[in-house]
């Protein structure tokens, strides 16, 4: 079995989601004590060892005791609780950042598959989505409220006045884009007036 796949993936324990150390150490004795293998200097002896414990891996990954997610799983459930204020997500955001060089590369986009850009700051953290697909705009006592194509309900909060969003925009394909402010704050513009942004919450 080739060690390569392994590290291209994530091991979550439970429903936490533990942060990689520098030393690529993680929370999982199963999967410390197949790194360990690679100490070893008899080859012999190494590939007994790692043999060993990719047995042991895949009796706990069968076992359902350790989960191994790919990056971009984990990318997907970043973005659809981007808003959302759930303790987990901030775990979720220092477990990607992962080592420096990949703090390097996280400072980054990247494209889904309805056209939304993700952008992520030098710290790996998910700064902005753009580009989103806007099912329906709403006006509820005077405010915007904004249902996404995939599902999010955002809604306006301050007093910016807005022009009336017709159906005819959406229609035509009107995209929102969602940007992070200071202490938890969401900014929202639209595409049919980029210049005006008013600050959102996600209510659903």
């Amino acid at each position: 079995m080739h060690l390569r796949p392994l590290a291209a993936a994530f091991v979550l324990l439970g429903a936490g989601f533990p942060a990689l150390a520098q030393d690529v150490r993680t929370d999982s004795d199963t999967l410390n004590s197949l790194l360990a293998c690679r100490a070893i200097g008899d080859d012999a002896a190494r590939l007994a060892c790692q043999d060993e414990q990719l047995d042991a891996l895949a009796q706990a990954t069968e076992a359902g005791r350790v989960v191994v997610v790919e990056r971009q799983a984990l990318r997907q459930v970043e973005r659809e609780g981007f808003g959302l204020n759930l303790p987990s997500m901030g775990r979720l955001g220092a477990f990607l950042r992962g080592s420096d060089a990949e703090r390097v590369a996280a400072a980054d986009s990247e494209t889904f598959e309805d056209g939304s850009i993700a952008t992520y700051n030098a710290e790996g953290s998910l700064e902005a989505l753009t580009g989103l697909p806007v099912e329906t705009v709403e006006r509820v006592r005077g405010k915007l409220r904004v249902t996404l194509a995939n599902g999010q309900v955002w809604a306006q909060t301050d007093s910016t006045r807005l022009p009336t969003i017709s159906d005819r925009d959406v229609r035509n394909g009107l995209t929102a884009e969602i940007e992070s402010g200071l202490m938890g704050a969401h900014f929202m513009s639209l595409s049919s007036n980029t210049r005006r942004r008013f600050r959102a919450e996600r209510i659903r």
